[in-house]
Parts: structure tokens; C-alpha cells; sequence
């Protein structure tokens, strides 16, 4: 099956950014991660010795193994979802073809249990047109809304809270941690992942179209996806909202040595995009040195400088009508997972 590039915007944005930035370079990036890992252990090894140093090794190496092994298994689970993707755009597309839906995207606001009860009429009901609308209404609803607490607790029916936001923030289980965190003004503290000091402008983006023309910014965001990695050699710095060490964010920043800091709270209502902050990964700290915002231009003019490291479209589809995947905009992008296997 052949695919139709006319939409790839995204692709030709992330590729313009790459030469714009002089981010393209495969060989830096391997030895700017290469030089954090070396710097780490040496700082490690000094504080140990003996049978200490014979643990701690033993451990590394079955946490580097698993790590991989867990990495790889993500990437595999990425793609198919590229492939399962495709399907159900195809889906949507003669869904739509046949006026059953109002849009071909819509099919993404069905179940896969009521998409295979409407093929083999068994369904509740026919009307998935009604079913997309409110399902759409309600999605709009959620995103306009405030965001749940990370870890909350509910008692009884937990339906029953989704409509009141506010409830659910006092059934914050984190809430009393970060009340008896030290606060500062204008500071900002998650968890470090890669280490790395930068100053610079940030750029805060809600949704993965807001990013386009990324130009060494550090980019701000309630949580990220394999889809977003191609953006990652655009930015300084990255900030993210929600996160472990081991999500995906931490995983592949840490292989292309970017600074970042993951699971700081309150980081999209304090921050604006043009302000000017500095990022101490290391310590998982963001510090705002000025809260007026400049204009996205200017924000983009005054990008920081590279981190210093601490220490339709449709197509011959065997007989079937089958639309191919018309990458019009980043938010139809089905995700990419990891850039490259992790080897022995």
C-alpha cells in the first residue's frame, strides 16, 4: 500500500526545525548522553568501593537490561497503534462515505465494541452519528475544564465526582505532600531526569499543533507521547507537568542528553509562553527570571543556547476502498514511538 505524503506537514516542520537549529547531528547526541552517563558513574565510584561497588554494578546492569527490554516492548506496542490507527481512520472514512458520520474523525469517538455490533447489527443503536456528537460534546467539556488531580481518592460511585472538578481536588492524595514542600515564588520543583543547566525563553503548548515552529525554546506541557519525540532535538529544555523517571519524556530525554524535569505540579497555570526562566535539571528546579512574556517572534529570536550538561487519499487497497492516513495536521499523527532499538 502506498502512502500519500501531500499531508506530512508535520514531518516537513520537524525536518525545517532540525536544519534551522542544527539539531540533526545523530553522533553529538550519542556523545553529549555518553558524556552525562561517564560523569555519573565517576561520581558514583568515588563513594564506593569493594563489595559495594561489585553490588552496585551487579544491580546497574539488570536495571539497564530491564529498562531496555522495557523501552523496546513500548516501541513495539507504539507502532501498532500507528497500524490499528490507520484502520480505524479507514473505518471512519466509509462511515462517512455512507453518512453515518458526520466527519471521518469521528470514528474515534466510538468504542471498537459499537464500531463490531454496527458492522454485524447487533447494536444497541444504529445512531453512532449521535453517539460521536455526544461523546464530542462531553470531550469539549473535559478540555475546557480543569484537569483532575494526578492521584485522587473517591468513595462510592467515582462517576458520580467527574462533573464537579472542584470535589476531586480535595481528594487530592498528593495535595498534603506539596503543601508541606517548601514553596517559593516564581520556583517551580519536579523530579530530575537529565541533568543540565539552561536559560532561556519557554514556550507552553496545550497540545502538540501548538508547537510548530519550535526554535530552541524550552518547551513547557501537561504530558507528552511518543509522537512528540521528533520535537525533542527542537527544544533546550523540557518541562512537563506529569511524569516519572521512567516515563516515556524521561527515557528519551535522557538518551538525547536533554535537561528535563518531570511531575511538577501547578507548571501550565504558572508559566506563560515568552517568559524568560532558567532550568536546572539536575536539581529539578525551573526558576522564572521574568514573568513578562515577550511576543512568540521575539521568543523565538531569543532561544537559549544548547544545554551545558552537569557534570483522502485514497488508494489500491486490495479491491477495498481504504483512505490512507492524510497527516494534514500533528494531532492526526499516529505515534512514532522510540527512535531507534535499544542493543545489547
Amino acid at each position: 500500500m502506498k502512502r500519500s505524503i501531500s499531508g506530512a506537514g508535520f514531518v516537513v516542520d520537524a525536518i525545517g526545525g532540525y536544519v534551522r537549529t542544527n539539531s540533526y547531528s545523530i553522533t553529538a547526541m550519542e556523545e553529549r548522553e555518553a558524556n552525562i552517563r561517564d560523569a555519573a558513574m565517576a561520581e558514583v565510584q568515588k563513594h564506593l568501593g569493594g563489595p559495594q561497588r561489585m553490588l552496585f554494578n551487579w544491580v546497574l546492569g539488570h536495571a539497564r537490561r530491564g529498562v531496555r527490554h522495557r523501552e523496546n516492548t513500548r516501541f513495539a506496542r507504539s507502532k501498532l497503534y500507528g497500524v490499528f490507527r490507520d484502520l480505524f481512520r479507514a473505518m471512519g472514512h466509509n462511515l462517512f462515505r455512507m453518512n453515518v458520520l458526520d466527519g471521518k474523525m469521528d470514528v474515534f469517538y466510538l468504542t471498537i465494541s459499537e464500531l463490531e455490533d454496527y458492522v454485524y447489527g447487533r447494536g444497541v443503536t444504529n445512531n453512532l452519528r449521535g453517539l460521536a456528537e455526544l461523546r464530542r460534546a462531553e470531550f469539549e467539556g473535559y478540555t475546557a475544564g480543569i484537569a483532575p488531580p494526578e492521584r485522587f481518592m473517591t468513595h462510592g460511585a467515582a462517576g458520580s465526582y467527574m462533573p464537579f472538578p472542584m470535589l476531586l481536588d480535595d481528594l487530592d492524595l498528593l495535595a498534603k505532600d506539596i503543601a508541606n514542600f517548601p514553596q517559593e515564588p516564581g520556583v517551580f520543583r519536579g523530579t530530575p531526569c537529565c541533568p543540565g543547566i539552561i536559560e532561556g525563553t519557554v514556550r507552553v503548548v496545550k497540545s502538540i499543533e501548538e508547537t510548530k515552529g519550535l526554535n530552541g525554546e524550552i518547551l513547557v506541557t501537561s504530558r507528552t507521547d511518543p509522537g512528540w519525540v521528533p520535537l525533542y532535538p527542537l527544544c533546550s529544555g523540557l518541562a512537563i507537568e506529569r511524569g516519572s523517571l521512567l516515563s516515556h519524556s524521561a527515557v528519551v530525554a535522557r538518551e538525547l542528553g536533554l535537561p528535563t524535569i518531570v511531575g511538577v505540579s501547578n507548571l501550565m497555570k504558572g508559566l506563560k509562553t515568552g517568559m524568560h526562566v532558567r532550568l536546572d535539571a539536575g536539581k529539578g528546579e525551573l526558576r522564572v527570571l521574568d514573568e513578562n512574556p515577550c511576543s512568540p517572534d521575539d521568543a523565538g529570536n531569543a532561544s537559549a543556547d544548547p544545554p551545558v550538561p552537569a557534570g483522502s487519499e485514497s488508494t489500491d487497497g486490495g479491491g477495498l476502498d481504504i483512505p490512507l492516513p492524510d497527516f494534514a495536521d500533528a494531532g492526526d499523527l499516529p505515534p512514532t514511538g522510540e527512535k531507534k532499538f535499544h542493543k545489547e
